[in-house]
């Protein structure tokens, strides 16, 4: 078995997220605990990495195969994903959150706070698709 199939794309997942903590703490925004588990943020490591085994497969078994198709329609679903459906989940959680901050302080303690930060910009989008295409071609001819 090859196994590049497999390190490629993780070894894309773990810089893209070494990337978004790095872009993150720039911002002022570093927390060690968003590098295993975080969402949005600079570049989304989702793309990247599903980006990646796309244009793995694309290379190696050639972009009319019915394989990179597949692939193809996985991350476009991915993206649209990242960029509409969890930024809904993020403004929701900011009106949950509101309300959360208008009932009395004995039920405010008993409930968790929402994550609000959730979806992508495309811009963020567009970073996790360069690298994830460009990591990957890289390390792909090594």
């Amino acid at each position: 078995m090859d196994y590049s199939f497999l390190i490629i794309p993780f070894l894309v997942l773990i810089s893209s997220q070494a990337l978004k903590l790095a872009t993150d703490g720039i911002k002022g925004n570093f927390d060690f605990k968003n590098f295993l588990i975080s969402y949005g943020g600079m570049p989304s490591s989702h793309t990247a990495f599903s980006t990646s085994i796309t244009t793995l497969i694309g290379l190696r078994q050639g972009f009319d195969s019915p394989l990179f198709a597949a692939c193809l329609v996985f991350t476009l679903l991915v993206i649209r994903d990242a960029t509409s459906f969890r930024n809904l989940l993020g403004r929701q959680a900011q009106i949950f959150n509101k309300f959360i901050e208008t009932l009395p302080a004995k039920d405010k303690k008993s409930i968790k706070k929402f994550r609000e930060r959730m979806g992508h910009t495309y811009m963020e989008v567009l970073g996790g698709l360069l690298w994830g295409i460009l990591l990957t071609f890289y390390l792909s001819i090594l």
